[in-house]
């Protein structure tokens, strides 16, 4: 089994850190950790909402779906997303903001794996 988690970014990354918004964060680092704890990859996406006039969260969360993630970690979005977010079936695992991508990856290995 595997987990993949969306995590809003600035520029994208395992070195970047958590953006301080959900739907308008520029992009989402979605990263696959095995049941081992290991990174299995990690590619970096744009997020649509980023320059969206209306509807920013909505669309995050749809992007975050079709790039295959499960679970997010980050901050703490609007109402509409969050919504969105539980309709497409991805659970919010942690409200972090500013730390290291990497950090956020730690925290949710925790909650994923129980370690």
């Amino acid at each position: 089994m595997t987990y993949v988690i969306a995590i809003p970014t600035e520029k994208g990354g395992l070195d970047d850190v958590v953006a301080s918004r959900f739907g308008r964060a520029p992009t989402f680092t979605i990263v696959e950790i095995g049941e081992d704890g290991e990174i299995k990859s990690v590619k970096v996406v744009q997020n649509p909402g980023h320059t969206s006039g209306s509807g920013a969260g909505v669309k995050a969360a749809q992007a975050v779906a079709d790039a295959g993630a499960k679970y997010y970690i980050g901050p703490s979005p609007g109402p509409n997303a969050y919504a969105a977010l539980q309709h497409l079936g991805i659970k919010i695992i942690g409200t972090l903001v500013g730390v290291s991508v990497k950090k956020a990856i730690e925290t949710a290995k925790k909650t994923l794996l129980n370690k």
